[in-house]
């Protein structure tokens, strides 16, 4: 294999990268602010699919134009979730967190799988067919270039509304201090609420931008909460900058990785990766070292 092929893995692995990395975004803003690790966060995204899929379906709006819709209806569910279920355990154990998260995503999997069925689905509009050339020998899919200039728009955003707004600084000392921040006046239920409906808007918007290239079924979303869970790790745990860099560094190297070994080791590769960053630095690469 030439230059020119390893060029064009990580082209597409850089292209990757984005939509895994809003992915990651969403569940490090929900752990960063709530300590909950959201095993549902893959389920939520897989629901975002759905929800373009029949947008696309029935209303004839490509994912590039229904992607706001669905990040709404979904953001208003996470709202829901956390207020109905979420916020009446607040402060018990971790297990009891991860096993209702894990029993939301289940529940919501089977209903998509009674309701669409087990059947693989995929859309298909005139954008698809189109590729661009970088040079003679590099080649993009113009789909895939629409998705990673909206997936880093999306995520500037994301930076940009927790490092410069109220209700991010309001997350930021929940963060910090969850027992302190409600002395200062910050409501913790409500604040945590709107980044829990946040985290899971993000995620449903990497779904929408998934779907022209992947193909939909009700379990899509397990391999997602899989590698949320390692960008999340590796990227520090509450550093939704570390968690994008993560998403980015992983989709370069599943590339690379089905490239030269073939695709059944990309996932392998990420657990290595994972492995090695914990044993050398726990805190991840973002990450601040405790004294």
């Amino acid at each position: 294999m030439d230059a020119f092929t390893t060029l064009q893995a990580v082209v597409n692995g850089v292209l990757t990268g984005a939509l895994y990395a809003l992915v990651g975004m969403g569940m490090a803003l929900i752990f960063g602010v709530m300590r909950i690790v959201n095993f549902a966060h893959g389920t939520f995204m897989m629901l975002g699919m759905y929800a373009t899929y029949v947008l696309f379906l029935h209303g004839h709006l490509i994912p590039y134009y229904s992607f706001p819709l669905v990040a709404l209806g979904m953001y208003g569910l996470g709202y829901l979730i956390y207020m109905g279920l979420l916020r009446p355990i607040h402060g018990q154990s971790d297990f009891m967190q991860i096993l209702l998260t894990l029993g939301v995503g289940l529940a919501i999997t089977d209903a998509i799988q009674l309701v669409f069925g087990a059947d693989y689905h995929q859309i298909n509009f005139p954008l698809l067919e189109k590729n661009l050339h970088l040079g003679s020998r590099i080649t993009v899919n113009a789909p895939w270039l629409v998705s990673f200039g909206i997936a880093l728009v999306a995520g500037a955003g994301l930076y940009f509304f927790v490092m410069h707004t109220m209700m991010g600084r309001a997350a930021r000392a929940i963060a910090q201090n969850r027992y302190a921040a409600p002395l200062m006046g910050i409501h913790l239920h409500r604040v945590q609420a709107f980044w829990f409906g946040l985290g899971v808007a993000a995620a449903a918007v990497a779904g929408s931008l998934l779907l022209p290239v992947f193909y939909l079924y009700p379990g899509v979303g397990d391999q997602f909460t899989l590698k949320a869970f390692v960008m999340v790790v590796l990227g520090g745990m509450e550093s939704i900058v570390g968690a994008a860099t993560a998403g980015l560094l992983l989709g370069v190297v599943e590339n690379l990785t089905s490239l030269y070994w073939g695709n059944e080791w990309a996932l392998a590769v990420d657990f290595v990766i994972f492995l090695l960053v914990l044993s050398l630095r726990p805190s991840g690469i973002f990450g601040r070292q405790k004294a």
